[in-house]
């Protein structure tokens, strides 16, 4: 039996993590130890935690990343548990911190090292003073953690081409698809017209987001959109299900636009597969992604989804309508006013390469090799 560790953010309910939670559901765990570290202080709730736990999969709080002290506390955690124990494969997938816990992997003697990139870009945007400054460290910093992981890794893996252009700068890598369990998002066994009386009443249709209020996702963009749209029709809510730091700015600026009765933030919920269900239209004005999971979830629900043209092509199932930012909120609006009066669809056959039972089939030929 070979024995995996795999590094984590943590085991919340976004994109990356949610993957790997997946993962761990359909895996032979007759064939493979695993252990899952994750960033997170000891006795910190994590959402999918019980249910990885659950499995008979360890997991353990390495500590979290907020501070720099807390970061050598991290390494030093992740040293000793490494140190301690034997395995035969890391698989990291924690952007570009891939680089620290992979290098610490191969000092350890772990013989298989598993980069996994999930995005396009860095996340961390600096403003206001010393920005440039801050820029320049990034850039650094970046930098050195590519040269890191391209020294430690044995195997490279992207869930897209863009991702590992960003991660990989042209080197070969695997591409591996955030999988998802598409027929339990085709078939909830839910009655949908209930299910949104929780969100909207009788008659209205409903648009949605899902995913953390961060800059990333562009959450004020997309209130701008519903303040357009709410110029135009009346008969919509816009669900945002997820959080983050931008919640209280994001709530703050519906308020300021009249549209707060227009928009419901959910907060981090169980029953995204519920709620995409009884939606009408999936909207995604993102500065940058890898490959969003979400996006793939909406499509296997049925829904026409209206995203921004930095998103990758390889995302498209059938239902992706692409719209340039720069277009502004008024002609998105009117973009997602035509979608919202479409019939919901199945995507096509390309949702296939998207299953779980296909992604798990990929990494299970990687471990065993």
């Amino acid at each position: 039996m070979k024995r995996i560790v795999f590094f984590s953010h943590g085991l919340s309910a976004n994109g990356i993590e949610t993957f790997l939670v997946n993962v761990l559901k359909k895996i032979d765990r007759t064939k493979y130890d695993i252990t899952v570290i994750i960033a997170i202080d000891e006795g910190v709730y994590c959402l999918h935690e019980k249910t990885v736990t659950d499995l008979g999969i360890r997991v353990i709080h390495a500590g979290d990343l907020d501070a720099v002290k807390k970061k050598f506390e991290y390494i030093k955690n992740v040293k000793r548990i490494l140190s301690k124990e034997r395995y035969d494969i890391a698989h990291s997938n924690m952007d570009l911190l891939n680089g620290v816990t992979l290098t610490i992997a191969k000092k350890c003697g772990i013989p298989v090292r598993i980069c996994h990139a999930h995005n396009s870009k860095s996340q961390y945007d600096p403003i206001g003073r010393f920005a440039n400054v801050k820029r320049l460290l990034q850039k650094i910093y970046s930098k050195t953690m590519k040269k890191l992981i391209v020294d430690s890794s044995t195997e490279l893996l992207a869930c897209s081409d863009v991702a590992s252009e960003y991660f990989y700068d042209g080197r070969k890598s695997t591409l591996i698809y955030n999988g998802i369990d598409t027929d339990a998002f085709k078939n909830t066994n839910i009655n949908k017209e209930t299910y949104a009386r929780n969100f909207a009443a009788d008659g209205e249709k409903l648009i949605v987001s899902v995913g953390r209020l961060s800059a990333q996702k562009n959450p004020a963009f997309a209130i701008d959109i519903i303040a357009e749209l709410a110029k135009i029709r009346t008969d919509f809510k816009y669900i945002w299900v997820g959080a983050g730091e931008l919640e209280n700015e994001v709530k703050n600026k519906a308020k300021q636009l009249g549209v707060s009765d227009k928009v419901v933030f959910t907060g981090v919920r169980m029953d995204v597969k519920e709620i995409l269900s009884c939606c009408d239209c999936f909207i995604m004005p993102s500065l940058f992604e890898g490959l969003p999971f979400s996006l793939i979830e909406a499509q296997a629900a049925g829904l026409h989804c209206v995203v921004s043209d930095v998103v990758t092509r390889e995302a498209d199932v059938g239902l992706i309508e692409y719209f340039p930012l720069e277009k502004g909120a008024q002609k998105w609006a009117e973009l997602i006013d035509k979608t919202l009066d479409r019939p919901k669809e199945s995507a096509d056959e390309r949702l296939n390469l998207f299953d779980i039972k296909h992604t798990v089939k990929q990494l299970e030929e990687i471990y065993d090799r």
